[in-house]
C-alpha cells in the first residue's frame, strides 16, 4: 500500500508554515488521496491503475502550496480537481460524458435516450456523493469513539422516550379502532336531568331503531356475571347479554362457527352462546369441534355457535361498566321493547351511515328524545336526554389532555438533548478547524462543506434512533405494566411501522437541528489566519450561540421542573386521601348467585346468611360483610336512581341521584366506615322485614342539614327497581366509590335482603395475613356449593391502589422526564462552562500573571456562567405561567400557578447552575498562572 504521507511530503512545499501546521495538513491531504485510492481499488481498478487514478487528483502542486500559503475562501483556482468533491476515481478508459443540464447541446438534443442517459449519470453522480459523505462521516466519529458514545446516549434518552410516548398517543389518539367502519361508530349515552352518561333502557333502543334515519343500526350490551360447571373445576365468567346484531357489529367476523341471527333473541329462543378466543383455549383446550357442542352456564345448558377471533376486545369509554375482555356473550332472552321504561342498564352502540356526521347524528336524537317525553310520561318525569359521541373520541376524552401534556414533555427533553449534543458538536468542530481550512483551500465550497456536516450530524442522529429503539421498548413495557386508567385497553404491546417512521423523522430532524451550529459556522472561518497559526478563540458569535442554547435548555427545564413537581405535589395529596373506610387487613371475593340453582330470591338469601355465618368462625377473621357494588371496582354496571324527601313537590322529585348499595349487617363495621348517627341494620330489621335504609352524610346534608335525618322518610328505588318508601336509620360517613378526587353521588344503602342482587362481594377483615385465609374460604364457600366458583380474590388494599393509577402512572413519567431534564441541564450548563473557560486559559493565565485576584477571575467567569442560566430561567417563569394552567385537569389540591413552587424551582435551578459553574471556575484559578500561559 502506498504512503501517502511520504508521497505528500515528496511534493508538496510549505516553507513558511509553522510545522505543527504542516503536519496537520499533510496528514489531512493524504488522508483524502488514500480515501481515493481505496474507493478506487473496490471499482476494480488493479492496484496501479487505482495509484494513478488517486495521483491525478493534485495537478499542480506548487500551485496548491501556493494557494494554501496565501488562502482565502473562494480564492483557490488552480487545482484541477478538489478533494472534497471528488468520489469516484474517474475511468482510465473514461469517454466525454452527455453535456449538462443548461448546455447547448441539451439545449439542442432531442434524443430521449441521450437524456435518460444524462439523467443515469446524474443520479448516480449523487449516489456517489452520499455514499461518500456517509462513508467519510462514519470515519471522521469512528475517529472520536467518547464523543461518539456521549452523544448517542444523550439522544437515546430524548429520542427513546418520544419514539415510546408517540406509540402510545398513536394507539390512544390517532390510530382507527380494530373494529369494521370504526370512525362511523358512536356510542349513545342517556341523561337524567344533570345526571349524564347513564345507560339506556330496553325501549329506548327500540324507539332509536325505530325513528333514527341517520344509523345504521344500533346495537346494545349490558355485563353480568355467571358460572360454567361441567367441565372440570367451577369458573366464574363474564357474560355478555347482548342484542343479536352487536358481535357482528365490532368484529369482522368468528373464528369458528357464527354470530348471533336475529331469531336467536328474544324470549322463547334456545338458548346459545359465542365464547372468547382465550376461553375456548383456556378450558376446551382450543378443541374444534365446540361449535354446536353444549355448555353449562349458571346451571343452564346452552350450545356454543362460534368462537370470537384472537385479540377481539371491547374497547368502551370509562365508566361505562364494560370491561375490555368477556368471556361469553348470549342474546337478551326476553323482549326488550316490553321492559320497564326507566329502568336503564343497556349500553348503546351505534353506527352512522356513510357521511353522515356525529353533529347531524345529535340533532336527530335531540328530536327522538323531544318525541319520548311527549309521548311517554316516564321520558318526562326523568327529563330524558339522548348524547351521541364518537367511540374512539369517548374512548379517549379522559387520557387526552394527559397524554399530549406527556407528549409536549418528551418533545422539550428532545429539544434539551438536542442542545447538548449541539454543544458538543460546537466543541469538537473548533477542533477540526484545520481540517476544515484544508478541505476549502482545496476547493470545497461552502456549500459542500456545511453538507459534509450536517452528514455527520445526521448520520449521529440516526445511530442515536436506532438505539432508542431499545429504550422506546423498554418504557412501552413499563407503561404496560403501570397500565394506567383509560390507556390500557389500548396500550401498545410493542412498535410498529408507524412508531419505526416516526423515530427515522425524529432522527433526522435532530441531526439536521443540532448540526446547524456548526454547520453555519464554519462559513466564517479565515483560512489564511487558520494556516498563519491564529489564535483558536471561539469569538463572540460562538458564545453567542452556546448562551442562547443553555438559555434554551433552561427554560425547558423549569416548564419541566414545575410540572413535575405539582404532579407529585397531586400524587402525595392523594396518598393522604381518605377514601371514606379502612382497607387494610381485608380480603374481598364475589360470586354470582344466578341460574336454575338460584332461580328464587330466598335461595340467594339463604346462601348469603349462610356463607357470611361460617367465614365468621373461620380463625383470625375479625367480621364478615356482603355488598353489591365495592368501592372502585368498575366490573359490573353501576346502580344509581333518583331520591327525594316522602311528600316532597313534584318539581323537587327526578332532580337528585344517588347510588343504591345492597349490605348486609357487618358491612360498615368490616370496613370500618364511621357512623354519623343512628344504627346499623340488625336482625330485628330481617324478622320484621322493615323497610329501612342508611345514608351518607352528604346525602343527610342536602335533605336534612339540621341535622335530623334519623327516622325521616326517603323516597327510593328497592331491589326490585320500583319506587318504594323507606326508613332512614342511620347516616355514615361518604365513601369514595368512584375516584378518589371526586365526589360523584351521595350513596344509599338498602339492607340486603330488601335488594337482592345476583353478583354480591363478601369483605372479610381478619387479624392475620389475608392471603391464608384464601383456602379456608374456598373450602367454606364449597361446603355449600361445589358448583359455585369463588371469583376476584382481592385485598381491598389493591383496589385503592387502583384507584391511585393513573396519578401515579402521570406523576412517574412527568417526574422522570424532569429528573432527566435536570440532568441533561447540568451536563451542558458543566460542559459550556469548562469549554469556555478552556478557550479563555490563555487570557486568564496573562491575568493572573499581571496580579489580576483570584476571586475576580472567579466571579469574571460566573458571570459569564450565570447569566444565560438567569435568562432560561426567567424565560422558563414566563413560559410556565402560561402553560401549567393546560395541566389543571390533572392535579388535585393544588393550583397550577403557585408561585411558591415557581420561585423553588428558580431557585433550585440559579443553585444547580452556579454549582455547575464553579467547578471549571475552580479548577483553573486554582491553576499555576505559567502553565495557562503555555496554553495553546
Amino acid at each position: 500500500m502506498p504512503s501517502w504521507v511520504e508521497y505528500v511530503r515528496e511534493h508538496l512545499s510549505l516553507p513558511n508554515c509553522r510545522p505543527e501546521r504542516e503536519a496537520q495538513i499533510v496528514e489531512e491531504l493524504a488522508q483524502q488521496l488514500d480515501d481515493a485510492y481505496q474507493e478506487a481499488l473496490e471499482s476494480g481498478l488493479s492496484e496501479q491503475e487505482a495509484f494513478s487514478a488517486a495521483t491525478r487528483h493534485v495537478c499542480d502542486w506548487p500551485a496548491l502550496a501556493n494557494d494554501l500559503m496565501h488562502a482565502g475562501i473562494g480564492r483557490t483556482k488552480r487545482v484541477q480537481l478538489p478533494l472534497s468533491d471528488q468520489h469516484t476515481p474517474p475511468d482510465l478508459n473514461q469517454r466525454p460524458s452527455p453535456p449538462g443540464p443548461g448546455s447547448p447541446g441539451d439545449l439542442s438534443s432531442s434524443d430521449s435516450s441521450t437524456i435518460s442517459k444524462d439523467r443515469r449519470v446524474r443520479i448516480s453522480q449523487m449516489m456517489d456523493t452520499v455514499r461518500q459523505d456517509l462513508h467519510y462521516a462514519g470515519r471522521m466519529l469512528a475517529k472520536k469513539p467518547v464523543f461518539t458514545l456521549v452523544a448517542i446516549l444523550t439522544l437515546v434518552i430524548g429520542i427513546g422516550a418520544n419514539t415510546a410516548i408517540f406509540s402510545v398517543v398513536d394507539s390512544v389518539l390517532l390510530r382507527p379502532l380494530p373494529y369494521p367502519h370504526s370512525s362511523r361508530l358512536a356510542v349513545v349515552w342517556s341523561v337524567f336531568g344533570k345526571e349524564g352518561r347513564a345507560p339506556s333502557s330496553g325501549p329506548e333502543l327500540i324507539s332509536l331503531r325505530e325513528r333514527s334515519r341517520l344509523f345504521e343500526q344500533f346495537a346494545g350490551i349490558w355485563v353480568q356475571s355467571g358460572a360454567l360447571t361441567g367441565r372440570g373445576e367451577p369458573e366464574r365468567v363474564s357474560l355478555g347479554l347482548v342484542t343479536s346484531n352487536f358481535l357482528s357489529l365490532l368484529s369482522a367476523g368468528p373464528q369458528l362457527g357464527r354470530f348471533f341471527l336475529p331469531h336467536d333473541e328474544g324470549q322463547g329462543a334456545a338458548p346459545v352462546v359465542v365464547i372468547s378466543h382465550e376461553l375456548w383455549q383456556r378450558r376446551y383446550g382450543a378443541d374444534p369441534r365446540i361449535i354446536g357442542q353444549p355448555v353449562r352456564l349458571s346451571g343452564e345448558l346452552c350450545t356454543v355457535v362460534g368462537v370470537l377471533p384472537a385479540g377481539f376486545k371491547l374497547i368502551f369509554p370509562e365508566g361505562a361498566s364494560v370491561p375490555a375482555h368477556i368471556d361469553v356473550y348470549i342474546p337478551f332472552q326476553w323482549d326488550l321493547a316490553k321492559q320497564s321504561r326507566d329502568q336503564g342498564y343497556i349500553r348503546i352502540i351505534g353506527r352512522l351511515r356513510d357521511g353522515a356526521t356525529i353533529q347531524q347524528a345529535q340533532a336527530e336524537l335531540d328530536n327522538i328524545a323531544s318525541q319520548l317525553r311527549s309521548e311517554f310520561l316516564e321520558y318526562s318525569g326523568q327529563n330524558l336526554h339522548l348524547q351521541a359521541l364518537s367511540l374512539q373520541g369517548d374512548v379517549a376524552h379522559n387520557v387526552r389532555r394527559a397524554l399530549l401534556a406527556l407528549f409536549a414533555g418528551t418533545a422539550f427533553v428532545l429539544l434539551i438533548a438536542c442542545a447538548n449534543v449541539a454543544m458538543l458538536v460546537l466543541s469538537r468542530a473548533n477542533e477540526r478547524r484545520d481540517e476544515i481550512t484544508v478541505r476549502a483551500a482545496l476547493g470545497a465550497g461552502r456549500a459542500r462543506i456545511i453538507r459534509q456536516l450536517l452528514t455527520e450530524s445526521v448520520l449521529l442522529s440516526c445511530l442515536g434512533g436506532i438505539a432508542a429503539l431499545a429504550v422506546s421498548w423498554g418504557i412501552l413495557r413499563i407503561l404496560w405494566v403501570l397500565q394506567p386508567a383509560g390507556i390500557a385497553r389500548m396500550a401498545p404491546t410493542g412498535l410498529n411501522l408507524a412508531d419505526l417512521v416516526f423515530n427515522l423523522l425524529v432522527s433526522v430532524f435532530c441531526g439536521i437541528l443540532f448540526g446547524l451550529s456548526p454547520a453555519l459556522e464554519a462559513r466564517g472561518l479565515d483560512l489564511a489566519s487558520m494556516l498563519r497559526g491564529a489564535s483558536r478563540s471561539t469569538g463572540g458569535n460562538k458564545r453567542l450561540s452556546r448562551q442562547l442554547l443553555i438559555g434554551c435548555e433552561v427554560a425547558l427545564t423549569f416548564v419541566l421542573l414545575t410540572s413535575s413537581v405539582l404532579l407529585i405535589r397531586t400524587f402525595a395529596d392523594l396518598l393522604r386521601v381518605e377514601p371514606g373506610f379502612n382497607p387494610n387487613n381485608v380480603l374481598t371475593f364475589q360470586v354470582s348467585l344466578t341460574g336454575v340453582r338460584y332461580p328464587t330470591r330466598d335461595a340467594a338469601i339463604q346462601f348469603i346468611r349462610e356463607a357470611q355465618r361460617k367465614l365468621s368462625t373461620v380463625p383470625g377473621v375479625q367480621s364478615v360483610g356482603v355488598v353489591s357494588h365495592l368501592p372502585f371496582d368498575d366490573n359490573l354496571p353501576n346502580w344509581y336512581d333518583y331520591y327525594w324527601r316522602e311528600g316532597a313537590p313534584q318539581q323537587e322529585q327526578n332532580t337528585l341521584m344517588a347510588d343504591h348499595r345492597s349490605v348486609s349487617a357487618g358491612f360498615f363495621d368490616t370496613l370500618r366506615i364511621d357512623f354519623v348517627a343512628g344504627r346499623d341494620f340488625d336482625s330485628a330489621d330481617e324478622v320484621a322485614n322493615r323497610k329501612v335504609v342508611i345514608i351518607d352524610d352528604s346525602l343527610a346534608n342536602q335533605l336534612w342539614p339540621r341535622g335530623d335525618a334519623i327516622g325521616k322518610a326517603l323516597n327510593v328505588e328497592n331491589g326490585d327497581f320500583v319506587r318504594d318508601v323507606a326508613e332512614v336509620i342511620g347516616v355514615v360517613k361518604h365513601v369514595q366509590y368512584h375516584s378518589l378526587t371526586n365526589q360523584v353521588r351521595p350513596q344509599i344503602y338498602l339492607r340486603y335482603p330488601m335488594a337482592v342482587r345476583a353478583n354480591m362481594s363478601f369483605v372479610v377483615r381478619t387479624n392475620a395475613s389475608p392471603e391464608t385465609l384464601v383456602p379456608l374460604i374456598r373450602r367454606q364457600v364449597a361446603d355449600l356449593d361445589k358448583d359455585l366458583p369463588v371469583a376476584n380474590v382481592r385485598l381491598m388494599d389493591d383496589y385503592v391502589s387502583d384507584a391511585r393509577m393513573s396519578a401515579r402512572f402521570i406523576t412517574v413519567l412527568c417526574g422522570s422526564l424532569g429528573a432527566i431534564a435536570l440532568l441533561l441541564s447540568c451536563i451542558g450548563i458543566y460542559g459550556v462552562t469548562s469549554s469556555a473557560v478552556a478557550d479563555r486559559t490563555k487570557e486568564i493565565g496573562i491575568r493572573m500573571a499581571l496580579g489580576a485576584q483570584r476571586y475576580k477571575i472567579m466571579m469574571m467567569i460566573l458571570r459569564a456562567g450565570m447569566t444565560p442560566i438567569l435568562t432560561g430561567g426567567l424565560l422558563g417563569f414566563a413560559l410556565s405561567l402560561a402553560l401549567t394552567p393546560l395541566l389543571s385537569s390533572l392535579l388535585f389540591g393544588v393550583r397550577p400557578i403557585d408561585p411558591v413552587i415557581l420561585f423553588s424551582v428558580l431557585m433550585f435551578l440559579f443553585f444547580v447552575g452556579l454549582s455547575a459553574s464553579s467547578l471549571p471556575a475552580l479548577r483553573v484559578i486554582r491553576g499555576n498562572p505559567i502553565t495557562a500561559l503555555r496554553c495553546e
